[in-house]
This record gives C-alpha cells, structure tokens and sequence, in this order.
C-alpha cells in the first residue's frame, strides 16, 4: 500500500490496517493517532517525526525503520521487530515493549519513561542519554548496549547486563537486585541508594562512582576497580570485594566485618568509622 492511499483511508475514519505490507514507506511526520499496525510490514520505513500515540503495534516488523523524533507515547509494540531501528529522540513514554527486538537499535536521547521493556532484547543497543526513569526492564538481554548517561532513576532492571557502557548514568535508586553487571563500565556513575544485593559486578569499572548508601549486601565485586569511588555508608553484608582496586575510595560508616577483602587494595581508602575484619591490614 502506498503512503497517499493510508492516509486517505486513514482520514476516512479507518483505523484497522494490521498485517498490510507498507515496507520503505515514507510516512514522515504523518499523524495517525490510534492506528492499528499489529503485524504489518514497515521495514526500512521512513517515520521521523510521525505520531502515532496508543497506536496497536504489537508484532510489527520496524526493522530499520527510521523513527527519529517520533511521537509513540502508550503504543503497544509487544514483540515488534525494532532491530536496528532508528529511535533517535523518539517519545516511548508508557510505551509497552514486553518481548520486543532491539537489537543494535539507536535509541539515543529517547524518553522512556515507565516503559515496559520486559524481556525485550537490547543486545548491542545504543541508549546514550535516554530518559528511563521509572522504567521496567525485566529480564532483558543488555550485553554490551550503549547506556552511556542514561537516566535510569528508579527504574528496575535486571537480566544481563554484562559489559554494558553505564558510565555517567543515574541510577540513583535503582533496583538491580541480581543483575549481571559482568566487566560493565560504570565509570562515574551515579548510584546512590541503588539496590546492588546480589548483583554480579565481577570485573566491572566503577572508578569515581556514586555509591553512598546502596546496598551491595551478597554482591559479587571480584577484581573491580573502585578507585575514588564513594561508598560512604553502603551495605556491604557478604560483599565479595576479592583483588578490588579501592584505592582513595570513602568507605566512611561503613561495616566490613564480614566482607571479603582477600587481595583487595584499600590504599589512601578513606576507613573513618569503618569496622574492619580483624585480619585486614589498613596501613
């Protein structure tokens, strides 16, 4: 179907156009509120700037389509095919992206607020500076994406995070209870009050991280490099710290007798208050 006939049927009250094959239409900054798309063919379709608010996209393919600054605020893309798809600036603000492909898609300084993105896959995708506040996303795959000064406050993540870029985002109470943050890069980043418990952080890069007060209880740290980083205060109950770098680290308030320091580098740390094991050496 060509791009005039859709907006003419569309402009005539039709909203039912699911499983019609619109591949490489150009559709740019058209307004097509409440539009039925479920399981139509828009690969490679060019969309920026479209609007299509609480429009039914549930298994649409979009692979490679071009969304940048599209409006797709409370859209239903369960299981849509959005590999790589260009999502540049676009609003998904209560967008419902359960079981959604996103791998390799740009989803740079999107707005994701309360976004559903339960067991969709973001292998590879690119998020830098994208607003995820509040967002759910369960058990997803996020191996190596891009969340390069995302802000995840309050969201809620968990699944495979391993070597995910999450330097200089804020997930300042952020649940990532179990999570696999494997060899992540959280260079900076902020994590205040952030819900580590249980986390897997083997490896990962925290230099100059924000984690004053976050519960790292059961957390796996092995080989992490915390250099400077601030964990004033932070719950480190069964924390496994084992050949951590935590050199000029503030660990003030902190309690670290049952913590796992073994080979662990606490030079020029800052350990007022703390109470220490008792055969972990300080000088």
């Amino acid at each position: 179907m060509r791009a005039s006939e859709l907006l003419k049927r569309y402009a005539a009250g039709e909203r039912d156009f699911s499983r019609i094959s619109l591949w490489g239409v150009n559709l740019s900054k058209a307004s097509l509120k409440g539009i039925d798309l479920s399981h139509a063919d828009l690969r490679g379709a060019n969309l920026c700037g479209i609007v299509l608010r609480e429009a039914c996209m549930d298994g649409t393919n979009l692979a490679e389509a071009d969304l940048t600054g599209a409006d797709l605020w409370g859209v239903d893309l369960r299981g849509a095919d959005l590999q790589c798809a260009n999502l540049t600036e676009a609003n998904l603000t209560g967008a419902d992206l359960r079981q959604a492909c996103l791998v390799q898609a740009i989803l740079n300084k999107a707005t994701l607020n309360s976004v559903n993105l339960s067991q969709a896959n973001l292998n590879s995708a690119h998020l830098w500076g994208s607003n995820l506040c509040a967002a759910k996303l369960l058990e997803i795959d996020l191996r190596a994406a891009n969340l390069r000064g995302a802000y995840l406050c309050q969201a809620i993540l968990s699944g495979d995070l391993r070597e995910a870029n999450l330097s200089g985002a804020n997930l300042s109470w952020t649940i990532l209870a179990g999570a696999n943050l494997q060899d992540a890069i959280l260079t900076e980043a902020e994590l205040s009050s952030a819900n580590l418990n249980g986390a897997n952080l083997t490896n990962a890069k925290l230099r100059g991280a924000d984690l004053r007060g976050a519960d790292l209880s059961d957390a796996n740290l092995s080989g992490v490099n915390l250099t400077e980083a601030n964990l004033s205060m932070a719950k480190l109950t069964g924390t496994i710290l084992n050949g951590a770098t935590l050199s000029g680290a503030d660990l003030r308030g902190t309690n670290l007798t049952s913590t796992d320091l073994t080979e662990a580098n606490l030079l020029g740390a800052n350990l007022r208050g703390v109470v220490m094991p008792d055969n972990v050496a300080t000088g």
